[in-house]
């Protein structure tokens, strides 16, 4: 989370992977422990434009003339409030 944070930072996109083959990629890279994750880091296509929505909005992904929006929801809306 760190390294993905610190990648968004320098202007960067950055996924982590855990759905390949583990054996095939400890084969090629000569490792000696099995990967749990592939971290890629690097300079995406897509412009991408975090969204603020409500907690009842649409969670969808959608793009428009050439912009990825990712929905997130507000903070305010995921935090849990004292009803005392």
């Amino acid at each position: 989370q760190s390294m993905l944070l610190k990648a968004t930072e320098m202007g960067l996109n950055g996924i982590c992977i855990a759905a390949f083959d583990k054996a095939r990629i400890r084969e090629e890279f000569n490792l000696p422990y099995e990967p749990l994750m592939i971290l890629a880091i690097g300079r995406g296509s897509d412009n991408i434009q975090l969204t603020d929505i409500s907690a009842d909005e649409s969670h969808t992904y959608y793009r428009t003339d050439g912009v990825h929006y990712v929905p997130k929801v507000r903070l305010d809306d995921l935090l849990m409030k004292d009803e005392s």
